[in-house]
């Protein structure tokens, strides 16, 4: 057995693009949901995977919602992949506060301009020479 979550995926975004997905997801006995709701919690902090398994959770949510309860394992993957994702919206705000506060060490590196006096030494006049420094 080849263990390929790219060819999964691939799947998933097959049916989804067809709109087969919500159907092909629905009409799953507990096992089924089981292996599913692994599956996504498992590979959904993956870039590559997270758009379309962030689609196929929601899906999943949906159809099942009802027959929360009546299951203890399917439950407690409807747990796990609630934390999976947690986790990566906690993670995805530390990155956007790093970006911000790359952006604010990136702005005070800008160019400054400075301006001084020199005497043109062919004409005696005084000019203004404007350099370029990095601070």
């Amino acid at each position: 057995r080849l263990y390929t979550p790219e060819v999964t995926v691939a799947v998933m975004q097959e049916l989804h693009r067809r709109g087969t997905l919500r159907s092909a997801l629905a009409g799953r006995d507990e096992k089924q949901i089981n292996l599913l709701l692994t599956f996504v919690a498992r590979r959904v902090i993956e870039p590559r995977f997270t758009p379309i398994l962030v689609t196929v959770a929601d899906m999943i949510t949906d159809i099942y919602q009802p027959v929360v309860g009546q299951s203890a394992i399917v439950d407690r993957q409807f747990l796990r992949l609630q934390e999976a994702i947690g986790k990566e919206i906690d993670y995805q705000e530390e990155l956007l506060e790093v970006l911000g506060m790359m952006d604010t060490l990136f702005a005070t590196f800008t160019k400054k301009r400075d301006t001084h006096v020199e005497e043109n030494k062919s004409n005696g006049l005084a000019e203004t020479i404007e350099t370029n420094t990095i601070n």
